[in-house]
């Protein structure tokens, strides 16, 4: 008898463990199921980069593009302030030593969302004038399609040197003090991962 009561005691005791075990795993399989499919990263796109002579200056000329910018929108919609950061550097390759910088530029522009407007707005470099744009992505592909750097002047360069243009595209926050970024050196404040690209040449 007193095995008998053990072992119903026993089963009384695992029976509801098991069926507990049962939902929990339904549950799983169905919020895996249900779940809304993972939005894609925004990323920092370089388009068409060219290096050329103009009047005797170095331009660089190169697009820049935004793909999935659902990220950066809601960023924008909930007062973040962003800024797109392009910085060129020109650099001569040296076998033996460094490469060694000969020319160098940084654009820059603004951009974030007017509530008054309900438009999104870029404010670019020296320039007083805003372009306003209800599409975030309309505003960008018009605005960001065709960038100009002059790198300064191309007797700077030297025939049968080789040369490396180094390109870093980074988009921003405007509110973080320079001295919370650099206590908090470790952390990230992109709302994007910046992205570089480089450009190998011989003159």
């Amino acid at each position: 008898m007193k095995a008998e009561t053990s072992t119903n005691e026993q089963y009384l005791f695992t029976r509801p463990w098991l069926h507990v075990r049962q939902v929990i795993l339904v549950c799983l399989f169905l919020l895996i199921f249900f779940l809304p499919p993972t939005v894609q990263a925004s990323s920092l796109k370089l388009k068409n980069m060219v290096l050329d002579n103009q009047a005797g200056s170095i331009m660089a000329r190169f697009g820049i593009e935004l793909n999935a910018d659902t990220q950066v929108e809601e960023a924008l919609l909930d007062g973040i302030k962003l800024k797109l950061i392009c910085k060129a550097s020109l650099f001569e390759h040296k076998s033996m030593w460094m490469d060694s910088e000969v020319a160098g530029k940084t654009y820059s522009n603004k951009l974030y969302f007017d509530s008054l407007s309900k438009q999104f707005v870029l404010e670019k470099q020296g320039s007083e004038k805003t372009i306003k744009n209800k599409s975030l992505s309309i505003l960008l592909r018009e605005e960001w399609n065709s960038i100009i750097l002059d790198l300064g002047p191309w007797s700077t360069l030297q025939r049968g040197e080789r040369y490396n243009l180094r390109l870093k595209v980074q988009l921003d926050r405007t509110e973080v003090p320079a001295w919370l970024k650099n206590t908090l050196f470790f952390w990230s404040w992109d709302i994007i991962p910046a992205a570089t690209y480089q450009l190998d040449f011989t003159y």
